[in-house]
C-alpha cells in the first residue's frame, strides 16, 4: 500500500494519518465569536492539500469553554504546511485575541491521542508524554473489554443475521469510534494520577 491514495471523492486518504489536537480556553462572553472563527478555520483547512477531517470537542466549565479541535492530515508535513497560509494566520490571530495567546498544541498519530496532555502555555510537541507501555495495555483492556461486551449485547441481536465478517466489521467500526471518543480520553483523565505516576 502506498503512503496515501485518493478516496472516491478525490480527497487524500492516509494509511497512517497525523492528528493535530489544539486546545483553546475561551471566556463565555466570546463563545459565539470564537465558534464563528473556528468555522472559518475549518473551511480554510478543507482547501489545504493533505487535509482529511476536523472535529471540535466542547467542554463546559463554570467560567469558560474548553475547545479541543482535532484535525487529521495525511502526514506530518501536511499537518505543518497549513500554518504558512496567510488567510489561516489571520484567523488564528483573531482567535488568539479572544483566548489571550497561542493554543496548547499536540501533534500525534494513533495511540498517543488517547492520553491527556498538560494544560498551560502554548506548546508544540512531536509526541505527548505517554505512560509506560504496560499501563497503556492495562488501560486498553479496561476500555475495550467492557465496551465489547456491551456492544455484543446491544447490537449483536440486530446484526446476527448478517455474514460473520460483516458483523465483526460493524463491531470494530463502532468500538473504534467509541474508544477514540469518548471512552479512552475519559479513562485517561480518570486514571491520570496512576498512569503518570513514576
Amino acid at each position: 500500500m502506498t503512503h496515501q491514495e485518493k478516496g472516491r471523492e478525490g480527497r487524500c486518504v492516509a494509511d497512517n494519518p497525523v492528528v493535530l489536537a489544539v486546545t483553546d480556553y475561551v471566556p463565555l462572553a466570546a463563545q459565539v465569536r470564537y465558534e464563528a472563527l473556528v468555522d472559518d478555520l475549518h473551511q480554510l483547512f478543507k482547501a489545504e492539500h493533505g487535509f482529511l477531517s476536523v472535529d471540535t470537542v466542547r467542554y463546559n466549565q463554570s467560567h469558560q469553554m474548553e475547545y479541543t479541535v482535532l484535525s487529521r492530515w495525511v502526514d506530518e508535513a501536511a499537518a505543518k504546511k497549513w500554518r504558512d497560509n496567510p488567510r489561516i494566520k489571520t484567523v488564528l490571530r483573531q482567535i488568539e485575541d479572544i483566548t489571550g495567546g497561542a493554543a496548547d498544541m499536540v501533534v500525534s498519530s494513533g495511540f498517543g491521542l488517547w492520553f491527556d496532555h498538560p494544560q498551560g502555555g502554548a506548546s508544540v510537541r512531536t509526541e505527548p508524554n505517554l505512560p509506560p507501555f504496560w499501563k497503556r495495555v492495562v488501560l486498553s483492556v479496561i476500555g475495550v473489554f467492557p465496551m465489547l461486551i456491551l456492544l455484543l449485547e446491544l447490537i449483536g441481536p440486530h446484526i446476527g443475521s448478517l455474514p460473520r465478517l460483516l458483523q465483526d466489521f460493524i463491531l470494530v467500526v463502532v468500538l473504534s469510534a467509541l474508544l477514540t471518543w469518548p471512552v479512552m480520553p475519559w479513562l485517561s483523565r480518570l486514571l491520570k494520577p496512576w498512569l503518570m505516576a513514576k
